[in-house]
Order: C-alpha cells, then sequence, then structure tokens
C-alpha cells in the first residue's frame, strides 16, 4: 500500500442536503435511491446521475455537491448488486449481473417513483462509465425525456489487456455456458489492498481523492466491491454489441457530451470515438492528464471538465477546454 494520505472530512449524504430511499423493485430487490432537491428558487434544471460499476453514492457527492451549487437538482442510485442496494451474488464483494437490462428495469421503476418527468427542467442524463453505456441504452429509450446527455468516460468498449477483444467475448460466452458466471474474471478478485495502492492505479493521478474514496468505504465497508464475475462480462459485452450500430445510436437525436480520458485503461477510448461518430449531435473531447475518474482528478483536470460541462449546458464557466492529447490513446 502507499503512504498513507489525508483524505480529509468525509461529506455525507445528509451533510449536503439530500435524502436516501430503499424502495423495493417489481422483482423483490432493494435499491438505494439519493434526492438532492435544487436549492435555487429558479431552479438551473435535474440532473439523473448514472453510476459506473462498483460505485456508491458517496463516491459522487463531491460533484454532487457542485451540480447543486449550479442550482441542478441530481437523483442517483446504487445500482442493484453495488453500494447498498441488494447484492446478487453469494459473494457480495463480486460484480454481478444476469443481464444489463435488469439495471434499466431498475431506472424504469426509480424514474417512476421520483416522478423524475415532472421534475424542474431541462433535464440532464449523466452517466459515467457502466452508466454512461446505460445513459446512452436511457437516451435511446426515451427520446423526449432529456434534454441534454453527458457521458464521463463512457464504457463503449471494454479494455481486455493482452487478450483481443474476441477472444475475451469467446472466453467469457463459453464459462458462462459451462456454469462459471457466478466466478470471479481473471485477474480481478474481492475488495483488497490491492485495490488501495495510489502508484499505477487507474482511476485518478490525485492522492487526497484517492485516499477519499477508500475511507469512504472504511467508513461503511458494506460499499466495497471487487471484480466483475464473468456473467456481469458477457451481459456487458452483449449489451455493448446492442447498442455500439448506427441503426441504434442514430435514434438518440438530443445533444451528447462526451468526455474520454487521455490516459484510460479501463474502457476504450477507440470505441468511444466510433460511438461519437455514430451519434448524430455528439461532442466529443478528450481531457488531456485525465485518468478514468475525469471528476476525482487533480483540481486543474476537474476545472477543464466543468468548463466543458457549462458550456455545454449553457451555464457559463470559465476555465480552459481539455485539449486533444498528441496521440489518441485506443
Amino acid at each position: 500500500m502507499s503512504e498513507a494520505v489525508d483524505p480529509g472530512p468525509l461529506p455525507t449524504i445528509e451533510s449536503i442536503g439530500g435524502t436516501v430511499d430503499f424502495p423495493v423493485m417489481s422483482d423483490g430487490v432493494r435499491i438505494r435511491i439519493a434526492r438532492f432537491p435544487a436549492g435555487a428558487d429558479s431552479p438551473a434544471g435535474t440532473v439523473l446521475m448514472l453510476p459506473g460499476f462498483t460505485e456508491f453514492v458517496e463516491k459522487a457527492l463531491e460533484s454532487i455537491g457542485e451540480l447543486m451549487a449550479r442550482g441542478y437538482g441530481v437523483i442517483t442510485l446504487d445500482w442493484r448488486g453495488q453500494g447498498l442496494s441488494d447484492r446478487l451474488a453469494a459473494n457480495r464483494r463480486m460484480g454481478h449481473i444476469a443481464d444489463m437490462g435488469h439495471f434499466l428495469n431498475d431506472l424504469e421503476e426509480v424514474l417512476r417513483l421520483v416522478r423524475f418527468r415532472d421534475l424542474p427542467g431541462p433535464r440532464i442524463l449523466y452517466g459515467h462509465s457502466m452508466g454512461g453505456h446505460l445513459a446512452l441504452r436511457a437516451a435511446h429509450d426515451h427520446p423526449d425525456l432529456f434534454e441534454r446527455v453527458i457521458l464521463s468516460a463512457p464504457m463503449a468498449g471494454i479494455e481486455t489487456g493482452i487478450w483481443p477483444r474476441y477472444i475475451a467475448h469467446g472466453l467469457a460466452k463459453a464459462a458462462v455456458g459451462l456454469g462459471f458466471g457466478a466466478y470471479y474474471v481473471p485477474g480481478t478478485g474481492p475488495y483488497s489492498d490491492k485495490y488501495r495502492g495510489f502508484e499505477g492505479n487507474p482511476l485518478t493521478s490525485d492522492p487526497v481523492r484517492f485516499a477519499r474514496i477508500h475511507a469512504q468505504i472504511d467508513a461503511n465497508p458494506d460499499v466495497a466491491l471487487g471484480g466483475p464475475s464473468y456473467q456481469w462480462f458477457y451481459s456487458a459485452l452483449r449489451s455493448l454489441k446492442l447498442v455500439n450500430r448506427r441503426s441504434y445510436l442514430s435514434k438518440i437525436s438530443i445533444p451528447v457530451l462526451l468526455l474520454s480520458a487521455e490516459h484510460e485503461w479501463i474502457v476504450s477510448n477507440a470505441a468511444q470515438r466510433t460511438v461519437a461518430a455514430m451519434l448524430p449531435d455528439c461532442r466529443l473531447v478528450s481531457c488531456a492528464g485525465a485518468r478514468h475518474e475525469l471528476l476525482l482528478e487533480r483540481d486543474e483536470v476537474r476545472r477543464a471538465v466543468w468548463a466543458e460541462i457549462d458550456a455545454f449546458l449553457g451555464s457559463g464557466g470559465s476555465g480552459s477546454p481539455c485539449p486533444l492529447p498528441q496521440s489518441p490513446d485506443a
């Protein structure tokens, strides 16, 4: 493990004005929803924030607070199998889902429960990583519900290391077919000290925000999650195959801002560029110096990211745009 870094005081959902509910979905799975109402007399709008794999509400509280400071209300959730929502595998430290469509089913129920269509507009859809992929599916399914979509390092494709993607897909399909769907994908495992080392981590170059992620887990170990199961991985690949087609993406006509991290090791930047080219109205911005967690990066990177978001939402903002890297990361 790296030398200890002081993460500073940890915000809570309640400390920034949020409330939590645990509704039960139609199939009996309990989901955690967090609501953060806009504090302004004239709300700027409402943001539906879809988190990525392994994530939990507390991880996004700094960003949620910044959206609230801009006058936005925020709705977010812990996906089933993550955070404080019900876990789906006997091993609660394993990221597991039978099909990505179950996330979308939960989202449908959440939209109904919070009466999202009646919340102050414009209604903004924000998705990070896996949540970015699911945001595209939600935008496709609800063409009249959102006015803008922001994708932060979206899961348009998954980096598979030394394995070509077609081989990784074949291995995942075979493993699921042979009954190994609830086993960890090789190279991953339960949340442990190997995830806590700052040096060489793929998430952020900011040591304090990195330490804060793990301090939040220490404060509530029930939110900890390790690697994905074969079933999760196979369902993600099948969902990507569904979405990453011109016939699918061409139906998403609302404006999209796709923010890509220059130093990306988790999802595929090449796939992000392909998706951006197929969307009818998409601005692709590659953020120099950033790793996967764009809004948990160093302050100078975050200022540039927020400047792009503010400009896209028409809420002003100052700072340098994220320049394109000289050597695009595939």
